[in-house]
């Protein structure tokens, strides 16, 4: 029998995590395949359903309606959060995976990245089939090559930054509450639920130093060419950072992993 490549061995490690994942997430409650996949839809429908149609919230956000502004901004800014989020507990959830020495920590969270991806996905595409076949609302994407590159971006930058707060709860676990309740005032001020181009343009200047907030606006602009264009808002910036970011993470995942292991 052929002996199989590292590669070999990680892939299919990896899709074991990941259908370990979504069993995991099925089986937690009733009808769990269901709230699974409608849980996110449901949280779109009635942040939506609330700001529209309960208290009248009709604004244009450049050609965009508000109903679209929240559904492309919230999706996508809640896979980027929870990559984040899911990522830094992924080694407390499998711990004792790594017995099996096939079984790495970053593994685990490449794992519940690709889970959360694939989830996000599912939903946006239910939504967008909602809101442009049922409602009658405008879903095209003018540039569809640019808005997949600056989620695939995202991602990577979401993933980096998973990996360092892994890394760095494992060393102080009282760390994740921080960085949770931390992710509060940085999601309102990610241009998902208030567009961002309503304040004034000297904070505007300030608030776009948060590269969820230049992911958000970027993805919406390549969706709406005439999307407002926030001053400091600039597709490098978040790719500066990410190739700042994913080569730091790597080298403290590598310098660590024998004590992330440890059982």
């Amino acid at each position: 029998m052929q002996k199989r490549s590292s590669w070999a061995i990680q892939k299919a490690v990896v899709f074991a995590l990941v259908l370990r994942e979504l069993r995991t997430r099925i089986s937690m409650r009733n009808m769990g395949a269901f709230w699974l996949v409608f849980e996110p839809i449901g949280l779109v429908l009635v942040v939506v359903f609330e700001r529209v149609f309960l208290r009248g919230i009709n604004i244009q956000v450049g050609e965009m309606t508000y109903a679209m502004f929240i559904i492309t901004g919230i999706v996508p800014h809640y896979m980027f959060k929870n990559i984040v989020l899911l990522g830094m507990g992924a080694i407390d959830a499998n711990r004792n995976l790594f017995a099996y020495r096939q079984v790495k920590p970053l593994d685990c969270i490449v794992a519940r990245t690709i889970m959360e991806c694939m989830l996000r996905v599912l939903g946006y595409t239910m939504l967008m089939f909602l809101m442009g076949f049922w409602l009658g609302y405008d879903i095209s994407i003018a540039r569809p090559l640019e808005w997949l590159s600056i989620l695939f971006l995202g991602v990577l930058f979401s993933l980096s930054l998973s990996i360092i707060f892994c890394i760095w709860a494992e060393a102080m676990p009282n760390i994740k509450t921080i960085i949770r309740l931390a992710f509060m005032p940085v999601s309102f001020l990610s241009d998902f639920i208030i567009p961002i181009s309503k304040f004034p343009v000297q904070m505007q200047r300030w608030l776009s130093w948060n590269p969820f907030l230049q992911l958000n606006v970027k993805l919406r602009t390549a969706i709406s060419p005439d999307y407002p264009a926030l001053p400091g808002v600039d597709f490098k910036f978040v790719i500066l950072i990410t190739i700042i970011l994913l080569p730091i993470s790597l080298m403290l995942y590598h310098s660590r992993r024998n004590k992330l292991v440890a059982i």
